[in-house]
């Protein structure tokens, strides 16, 4: 069971990918409104009221939770929570804490000079997992930023095999079935991301304009497939961030420590002051980020990067829309609502990322079982790819592939055996000690794990 403290966005988004899960989940929320949403909308138990009050963990029966999540918008209501709920015997607990003075160790003053100083770790407080999405954003930002290709990547088995994602645009991979388009060998497309679908391919489907794939290989197979599927640019070295939130604070200070070149564009006179103050590497400009003359005076036109990250999605896009036109090399957006995702997409934005995302999916690696090593969430929410060290005691060891009993939606995308990697055909017998990384929609995950037990 899992117990989920908050039906925010977050919350709500967490709880969802759990029940597509089949995971049994439990929701408090103070909010009768978010209440009654989650009510219309997910199969899970309710209880109304404050997840920092004894008397509501116990109608939650956290006693029994293997794992708590607490993700109110109160970054003291999730660590006291997460305490309570530890103490009353939850196995695991988590904390949504977006300030990151919590999130660290600090040192408690000795009671002599003498004396040893004691260190105060997380768990001490009863918290196994600290999660600051704004954090967890601007790292994802600066990882796309330092790539010669813009594509996200996704790793397992210590870097050993891949998953990037590519943007279908190059004219000879249209309209060809997959397997037409001449990737190595050794790599695999594993899901189609279309605007109203995503899909774990056949050999026999084809692409088209736009669609998004996945391609699983070997690191050093990828090495042949990305400039195959994507342009190369440059690494950027003058990033102009549009709004000064918390997230372009972090990726300011992330940026400027590479010494990448930094420019901060907020609106509010006291925010900028604060921005100045605690940034040393980065120029900070008071105005408004949808003034293009105020962005061509600025010199947006020139740097090589473009940063929306203002509260709102609309205006984040909106300013996507007009670094494109102003020429600058790549455009990055925040999108607080994945379903505008698509939309950004639609109108060429390079790359849009959603803090709840990405936060689901940190959630989603440390909320494992079954021996299950690393996940990814691919398609934004619908397939997952998962890792699992085989056991001498699994379900599949000295099966075919074909013989397993895998659900027919999910695929076998890679295997790494000793010191190699392949892409095993159905034949393939499953060893003690592979790491298998399987690709399946999140409802057939289940299915998965327990033949991995």
């Amino acid at each position: 069971m899992i117990v989920i403290a908050g039906a925010g966005v977050t919350g709500f988004h967490i709880a969802y990918l759990l029940t597509r899960e089949g995971q049994e989940v439990a929701v408090i929320e103070q909010s009768e409104r978010a209440m009654d949403n989650v009510r219309r909308q997910l199969d899970v138990k309710t209880i109304l009221g404050s997840a920092a009050t004894p008397r509501i963990l116990l109608e939650a029966e956290v006693h029994r939770a293997e794992l708590f999540i607490a993700t109110t918008g109160g970054d003291e209501t999730n660590m006291v929570s997460c305490f309570m709920a530890k103490e009353m015997g939850a196995s695991r607990t988590i904390a949504r804490v977006r300030n990151p003075e919590y999130s660290g160790y600090f040192i408690a003053p000795a009671k002599s000079p003498q004396a040893t100083r004691r260190v105060i770790r997380p768990k001490s407080l009863g918290i196994d997992l600290f999660i600051n999405p704004e954090i967890e954003t601007a790292k994802e930002i600066a990882v796309v930023l330092s790539g010669l290709y813009p594509s996200p990547v996704e790793e397992f088995a210590g870097g050993r095999v891949q998953i990037r994602e590519f943007r279908v645009q190059k004219e000879d991979m249209l309209n060809r079935s997959l397997s037409e388009i001449g990737l190595p060998p050794s790599s695999m497309v594993v899901t189609i991301v279309r605007t109203d679908e995503s899909k774990i391919p056949r050999g026999d489907d084809s692409l088209r304009r736009g669609d998004h794939i996945h391609v699983i290989a070997s690191r050093e197979a990828m090495q042949e497939v990305t400039p195959a599927l994507d342009s190369p640019r440059s690494r950027a070295g003058k990033v102009v961030i549009l709004g000064g939130g918390r997230v372009a604070f972090h990726l300011a200070r992330e940026l400027g420590g590479s010494g990448t070149s930094v420019k901060i564009i907020e609106p509010d006179t006291v925010r900028c002051r604060e921005l100045a103050a605690k940034l040393e590497k980065a120029v900070v400009i008071q105005g408004e980020v949808a003034d293009r003359d105020l962005l061509i005076e600025e010199g947006v036109a020139s740097s090589d990067a473009l940063i929306a990250a203002t509260e709102s999605d609309e205006l984040n896009i909106l300013s996507g829309l007009v670094a494109r036109n102003l020429g600058v090399p790549h455009t990055l957006v925040l999108i607080n609502k994945p379903e505008y995702i698509p939309l950004a997409e639609m109108v060429n934005i390079d790359t849009a990322l959603s803090p709840l995302l990405l936060t689901s999916k940190r959630i989603a690696r440390f909320a494992l079982h079954g021996g299950v090593l690393s996940v990814a969430l691919l398609g934004g929410e619908q397939i997952q790819a998962i890792e699992f060290a085989t056991s001498s005691t699994a379900h599949v060891i000295n099966k075919r592939i074909r013989e397993a009993g895998l659900p027919k939606e999910a695929i076998v995308g890679a295997i790494v055996r000793g010191d190699s990697v392949f892409i095993p055909p159905p034949d393939t017998t499953v060893q003690s000690g592979d790491h298998v990384i399987i690709v399946a929609p999140l409802p057939a995950t289940p299915a998965v794990e327990r033949l991995f037990k």
